[in-house]
């Protein structure tokens, strides 16, 4: 993990009122290695770049403190092998009048909230790197009354990992050593409504997309019949580009239609979360890292998506002014739900004890015929 990698600039020193805030995290395979770069430039982005061995990541840092779109800002010594970004380009507030739970902007009153004119904070003490996990936290300072409350802040930690597992707190997402993490907390922002809920919207690039395509880039809702890890959620997101969807080697979301109200992650303190609809436009996206990668060229090729925080009956954003969720974001496949040993054993059992007893059951059936046929012949001889 290196922070501002190869930047002798003084603002990547932290000399002047703004920080800049590049991560760059390489994780090394026996014939690749993935490449995550999470940064607050311009609006908050991931991007995840797959490249041989020997490629080195290359950047103009003063082109992109400029926020020039000039090709080669970002680069790699090698053409990638494979590429993809997300965006947090927005975040809207809108007044749920009905109580729904639902974002429509057709007929909500929307306050909405860039992330360009937001200032970040120094995430140098943040950062934390072993060989199992490298994680950083970014996080906002209150400087605008407009947006937050005096000890508000809006706040995403990134995380990824060398080996597959599970997430320690809800929904416990499972992960790979080709994923990240991202969990996002709102923390006592200024409700502009007396019935306010937020939402977030999303870009997403790959190296993959293309105009010709029809559908590129899918979002689909699975269904599982275990809810072990996350309890009462029964159901999984899953966003995956073309590459993906043939041969496993593309980039995937996934998520769970959960948020939770509380810093304590926990069933009673848990909300719904809806999901809306891939859209395609040619709107010109905000400044980024995945911007100065791509170049703005991309910008006809791009995709979005809302996801919004609550549900009905819950109190609104009001009731405790904290909203947290969790995105798994990844190269590869997304990693299928699968049953626990604990679970497996709990119906290997229950089901070994079903056929165990049908099986006793008959067999005490069969031989008590076997007495009674007996009985009769024995009385008929007699």
């Amino acid at each position: 993990m290196a922070l501002n990698p190869d930047c002798d600039l003084p603002e990547c020193k932290g000399e002047g009122s703004h920080f800049i805030n590049l991560v760059h995290v390489s994780a090394k395979g026996d014939s690749d290695v993935i490449h995550y770069l999470w940064s607050t430039l311009g609006t908050p982005s991931v991007l995840i770049v797959q490249t041989s061995l020997n490629a080195s990541l290359q950047i103009d840092w003063e082109n992109l403190l400029n926020k020039s779109v000039a090709e080669g800002i970002i680069q790699f010594s090698e053409k990638p092998y494979y590429s993809f970004g997300l965006i947090l380009s927005q975040l809207w507030q809108f007044n749920d009048t009905k109580d729904t739970g639902k974002l429509d902007i057709s007929t909500n009153e929307t306050f909405p909230i860039s992330f360009m004119e937001m200032s970040w904070q120094n995430i140098n003490e943040t950062m934390t790197c072993s060989r199992d996990q490298c994680s950083v936290s970014f996080e906002t300072l209150s400087l605008d009354p407009n947006y937050f409350l005096p000890n508000g802040s809006f706040s995403f930690e990134l995380t990824t990992y060398s080996k597959d597992g599970r997430n320690n707190i809800l929904p416990h997402l499972e992960y790979t050593a080709s994923s990240s993490q991202l969990n996002i907390v709102l923390n006592e922002i200024k409700s502009h409504f007396t019935r306010s809920r937020f939402a977030l919207e999303f870009m997403f690039f790959s190296s993959d997309m293309s105009r010709e395509d029809i559908d590129p880039i899918t979002i689909e809702s699975r269904n599982s019949i275990d809810d072990e890890y996350t309890p009462g959620v029964f159901k999984r997101y899953v966003l995956t580009t073309p590459s993906s969807r043939t041969n496993g080697s593309g980039g995937y979301l996934h998520w769970k239609p959960v948020c939770y109200t509380n810093h304590e992650r926990t069933i009673a303190h848990s909300s719904d979360s809806s999901t809306y609809g891939i859209e395609y436009t040619n709107t010109s996206q905000p400044f980024s890292i995945v911007k100065a990668f791509f170049g703005s060229s991309d910008d006809n090729s791009m995709s979005a998506f809302n996801v919004s925080f609550g549900s009905a009956g819950d109190g609104f954003y009001l009731k405790t002014n904290y909203t947290s969720w969790s995105v798994a974001i990844g190269y590869g496949t997304a990693p299928p739900e699968r049953l626990s040993l604990m679970v497996i054993l709990v119906i290997s059992i229950g089901v070994g004890a079903s056929l165990l007893l049908m099986a006793g059951g008959g067999l005490y059936f069969i031989v008590q015929k076997s007495a009674h046929k007996k009985k009769d012949l024995l009385l008929s001889s007699n």
